[in-house]
């Protein structure tokens, strides 16, 4: 199964449409048909975002391993773990300036991370 059926096999999981997903990724209608159709493929940040709302690993959206499948929708958490409850109540602790350090910082780590990713696609895809 390539990508573009997974994305698509994921967002009809979910019940979303095609603009609902654009939506939710702050892009066009275009760009999630071309991933569909598999003229493109979400890379970076759109990589990320798009495994986020799909609920689902960026390796599974791309390669498919199995040890990355997405949880079936019915087992989806619909409240906070708790370890995300700690970080929200910890998070709102802080006082504004501080928040807004934090939000940089972790967003620095991310960008990293998406860097790193990226180059590791980049190597897997020459190997193929």
């Amino acid at each position: 199964m390539e990508i573009s059926e997974r994305i698509t096999m994921r967002r009809k999981e979910l019940g979303l449409t095609k603009l609902a997903l654009a939506k939710t990724l702050g892009l066009s209608g275009v760009s999630i048909l071309k991933w569909e159709n598999g003229q493109n493929e979400p890379s970076g940040k759109n990589l990320f975002a798009l495994s986020d709302a799909l609920k689902c690993s960026p390796a599974w959206l791309l390669f498919g391993d199995e040890d990355k499948s997405p949880t079936p929708v019915d087992e989806l958490p619909t409240e906070l773990d708790e370890q995300q409850t700690q970080l929200l109540s910890l998070f709102n602790q802080l006082p504004d300036s501080e928040k807004t350090i934090l939000i940089n910082e972790i967003s620095a780590r991310v960008e990293n991370f998406n860097k790193l990713f990226e180059e590791l696609l980049r190597v897997r895809k020459q190997r193929k």
